[in-house]
């Protein structure tokens, strides 16, 4: 999504956006992000070799012929300003380093180039640490030189700190953007929006439901395909106060906007925009302790943390039974409005980057 969304503020700002990416799907892309199908097929596409499937270690030997294969591409266009969008710097693939930093430069008019955002199949573990272990050998028998960009803009804390302390001084602090939702008058229900898979321990949510029959709480939930028989388990378990609709929050945003707790039982590293959402649409947000969401939480100042049901039961009760004021909630998510990100970018590219250490 966040490609999708840097792409859709250079356009607006009149940029000729190319995009550098092996997925190049209007149609899917409108499917799993409504409105950014028109903005993937304004751009124009320059396919990369990311898809391939290799024997760990040959994967290196690979990256220099697609180097070569497509260095033509960046060299014909030379574009002035260029942005990377993996998730995590840790994890860019060195082929697309190279494409991304060599020779250019933060400053300002036409092109982009912007890492494919759609989602990826999982490979083992195992598979993984080893591929990554031979591929670190090889590049060092080779002496493949590590990229330095002109800055890293990290999305979360975390990676910002991991980033510090690998020695990128060059870099920053910028949050991905969220859908901003209007609070309505609450009702003391709480509500989570999320996926089915067991990453997201839905379990946690029903047994609080469970153990608070006073309250009634709310679940919007799609099911993932090839876990039908996880989201059918689930089901089962519902207590009478939950509210289980197999929905996205864009088809009944008044369940969110109505709600006074947004509970989030994720216990995920990353950042969690629904957390946000919730946020701007004045739901106090709990969530569980050492995650993404709690860094998240803490960076806006509103929020609470729980290690365990037990002390989950009660935080919720509280929140409940106590005022709170949606308006001055909501406010603290206007920061990761669309519009500040699209302000953000547009001024990265116009103007290049400033000194920022010290400011985050």
């Amino acid at each position: 999504m966040r490609c999708l969304q840097v792409c859709q503020a250079l356009l607006q700002a009149d940029y000729a956006v190319a995009l550098y990416s092996d997925a190049n799907d209007p149609a899917k892309a409108e499917e799993i992000y409504p409105g950014m199908g028109q903005v993937l097929s304004r751009c124009r596409h320059i396919p990369s070799n990311t898809k391939h499937r290799s024997i760990p270690g040959i994967a290196v030997i690979k990256d220099f012929k697609d180097i070569r294969k497509t260095e033509s591409y960046f060299y014909e266009l030379a574009p002035d300003v260029t942005f990377c969008t993996q998730s995590s710097p840790f994890h860019v693939p060195s082929r697309l380093y190279h494409f991304i930093y060599h020779g250019t430069d933060l400053f300002q008019y036409s092109a982009s180039y912007l890492s494919s955002s759609f989602p990826r199949q999982k490979l083992p573990h195992g598979y993984i640490t080893l591929k990554k272990g031979l591929n670190d050998f090889l590049r060092n028998i080779l002496r493949v030189k590590l990229p330095s960009p002109d800055w890293y803009f990290a999305l979360s804390p975390s990676i910002l700190a991991r980033l510090r302390s690998n020695g990128h001084r060059n870099s920053s602090l910028i949050f991905q953007p969220s859908t901003q939702f209007r609070p309505r008058q609450k009702k003391e229900q709480a509500i989570q929006v999320t996926r089915l898979i067991p990453e997201k321990r839905v379990e946690i949510f029903l047994e609080a439901a469970r153990r608070l029959p006073e309250y009634r709480f709310i679940l919007l939930a799609r099911t993932k395909p090839g876990l039908e028989d996880y989201a059918r388990d689930i089901a089962k378990r519902i207590p009478q106060n939950v509210v289980y609709q197999k929905t996205s929050l864009g088809q009944a945003p008044h369940l969110l906007e109505e709600s006074k707790v947004y509970l989030y039982t994720g216990a995920e590293n990353a950042m969690m925009l629904s957390v946000v959402a919730a946020i701007s649409a004045g739901c106090y947000p709990i969530v569980s302790k050492n995650t993404g969401p709690e860094e998240t939480i803490e960076a806006l100042g509103i929020g609470t943390t729980f290690s365990s049901i037990d002390d989950l039961v009660p935080t919720i009760r509280k929140v409940m039974q106590e005022p709170t004021d949606p308006l001055e909630i909501s406010e603290k998510a206007k920061p990761l409005s669309q519009e500040k990100f699209d302000q953000k970018i547009v001024d990265i590219a116009g103007n290049g980057v400033r000194e920022e250490l010290g400011s985050n």
